[in-house]
């Protein structure tokens, strides 16, 4: 099926060159000569790409952008301007383009720009049908996910599950790692017996070892009858020991000795219970750190970490962020019975670049509130938090910056090299074809290594 694109220029005669050169690419080209004309093609048509001039009378590119963003997030769009620097570049890729050309542009830079574009969107629709088979071997819808390195992480989840295996989860707050523990219960011949998970964290020292270990009748005062602990009520189960770096190192020794023994002893009794339990653990300390510091036992760790999953942050894999905010927007949406429809370009470049350091859970949190303050039937900047518009722009003047220049970079010295090749390595014709002086070639192809 033909990629089906869209050109939008006040410029006729650019309209005309683009169309044929596209067209010559085997693509379905439609044309808009003014942004008005460009909303209402968008308004009866989905496109795969739009290519749209930044400078036009009443409805200027950005318009564009963001209407085409409003009624498809999937669509590309590509900003053609005569004025292009890094900042605006910036503001640009903010707003949610895919890429911006500048004008007076070369045929191969179009050609280069859209194939590749199209690539990158053949990839995401990939992603998105390998997460639904993911879910689905896993059997949970809420694990949302493209990144490689998750996927690395479900293969090798699904090697261990049918085991007997400790796992340990390691990763920072709101990771995942509850969602992970569930998943492996779920998945697991014991799905039918219990899933008793405790964060050792929030209870206190004295309260967490009866909880996990119950107590005989008169053991203490206030025992006013017998208690079964949560380890007993997980036998044939899965136990889930949430932030297990927190618990306290008296009962650190307690918890090694029902590992040994598959035995557990209650306060006040004399006789053990012999219990068949698989434990999964999960922490955001480093636990390697905490045996050093002498708070954390290393036999324990070592009985634990079996099999280790470590959950990489959201900052790290930001291509699952669109995903996430989609799947939570759906969520929250029908929840509160509310037609919100998607995010616009300028509010998802936010929730793209901010970097997340409560990860997966503060996303979640963030697009309930905009789920819940939106007045219409798309989220915009307004909808955000003012934290993470402040954060972006510094995260933006720090390193996204940084990382655009090595992108432009890179892009610059691709296009050189392929219209040099293109001219048989002829260096005036490559010149002339890039429309620069012989000068700045020679300096160009010396400071990218493409001839001494």
């Amino acid at each position: 099926m033909k990629a089906k694109l869209l050109v939008v220029d006040d410029e006729k005669d650019i309209c005309k060159v683009l169309e044929f050169l596209l067209k010559s690419e085997g693509y379905s080209v439609s044309v808009a000569c003014n942004g008005e004309e460009a909303l209402e093609k968008l308004k009866k048509e989905r496109f795969d790409v739009v290519i749209t001039d930044l400078k036009m009378d009443k409805v200027d590119g950005l318009a564009v952008l963001e209407k085409t963003k409003e009624l498809s997030a999937n669509t590309a769009v590509v900003i053609m301007t005569a004025f292009a620097s890094v900042e605006s570049a910036v503001n640009i890729m903010k707003k949610g383009a895919s890429d911006y050309i500048v004008k007076p542009f070369l045929n191969e830079e179009i050609k280069i720009t859209i194939k590749r574009i199209l690539e990158q969107k053949r990839l995401v629709e990939e992603n998105i049908a390998l997460r639904q088979q993911l879910s689905q071997r896993m059997g949970s819808m809420d694990f949302v996910t493209s990144s490689e390195s998750m996927i690395r992480i479900i293969e090798t989840l699904e090697k261990v599950i049918p085991t007997k295996s400790n796992i340990l989860i390691l990763g920072e707050s709101g990771t995942g790692k509850g969602l992970i523990a569930e998943m492996v219960h779920r998945n697991s011949p014991r799905r039918d017996k219990p899933f008793i998970s405790i964060n050792c964290s929030a209870i206190p020292e004295g309260l967490l070892e009866s909880e996990l270990f119950g107590y005989k009748k008169g053991a203490f005062t206030g025992a006013v009858s017998d208690k079964t602990g949560l380890i007993t009520m997980a036998d044939q189960g899965t136990l889930f020991l949430d932030e297990i770096g927190d618990m306290p190192i008296s009962l650190q020794s307690k918890l090694l000795k029902v590992l040994e023994s598959s035995e557990v002893t209650p306060l006040g009794d004399t006789r053990g219970r012999v219990v068949d339990v698989r434990l999964v653990t999960a922490t955001n300390h480093d636990l390697e750190t905490c045996i050093k510091e002498r708070t954390f036992r290393e036999d324990l760790y070592y009985r634990l970490n079996v099999i280790e999953i470590k959950i990489p942050p959201l900052r790290e894999r930001r291509e699952d962020i669109p995903l996430l905010v989609n799947h939570f927007l759906k969520r929250f949406s029908e929840d509160n019975k509310k037609p919100v429809h998607g995010v616009d370009g300028k509010a998802m470049g936010i929730l793209t670049q901010y970097p997340w350091p409560g990860n997966a859970r503060e996303l979640r949190n963030v697009i309930e509130r905009a789920v819940v303050l939106c007045q219409g039937d798309f989220i915009t900047a307004a909808d955000i938090p003012e934290k993470l518009k402040r954060e972006e722009s510094v995260f933006l003047g720090q390193e996204e910056a940084s990382s655009l220049k090595l992108s432009l970079s890179e892009y610059e010295k691709n296009l050189i090299l392929n219209v040099y090749h293109s001219h048989n390595n002829n260096k005036e014709e490559t010149a002339r074809a890039l429309g620069v002086d012989l000068a700045t070639l020679y300096r160009k192809l010396k400071k990218y290594g493409i001839e001494e």
